[in-house]
């Protein structure tokens, strides 16, 4: 019985660290959309509102290959612990002429955005 609640503790405790978490920045580049237009968003607003949609995706363990060169690459800095530097994700996204989005994260997870939720992104990011 003590080992159960030792792991319990465990896993409360690891799954509370994300509590702690900010997004703090998001980094683009604009790859196939416009080459060269890179850019640093740092507005709360903005930044809460990319980090919003992208919790949204439905991820899926795949390794995919796409046809074509992503259109944007996103980076997402989280704080933690003002004394530690931030954690980083990165994002490769491909926008569709239905304006749905595909996009793959740098573990090799796979998610969607529909049509909405890609022109709100395609949008916070100008």
């Amino acid at each position: 019985m003590k080992k159960w609640l030792v792991v319990l503790f465990l896993v409360m405790s690891l799954a509370g660290c994300n509590e702690d978490e900010k997004l703090v920045r998001v980094d683009y580049e604009m790859v196939e959309m416009r080459p060269g237009d890179d850019g640093i968003i740092t507005d709360e607003n903005q930044v809460k509102s990319i980090g919003v949609l992208l919790e949204t995706v439905k991820w899926e363990n795949a390794k995919v290959e796409m046809s074509r060169k992503e259109d944007m690459m996103l980076t997402l800095f989280y704080l933690y612990d003002p004394n530690m530097p931030e954690r980083l994700e990165e994002y490769k996204i491909w926008f569709h002429d239905d304006m749905n989005a595909e996009i793959v994260d740098s573990v090799n997870q796979y998610g969607k955005l529909n049509a909405a939720d890609g022109q709100k992104l395609k949008a916070l990011i100008k």
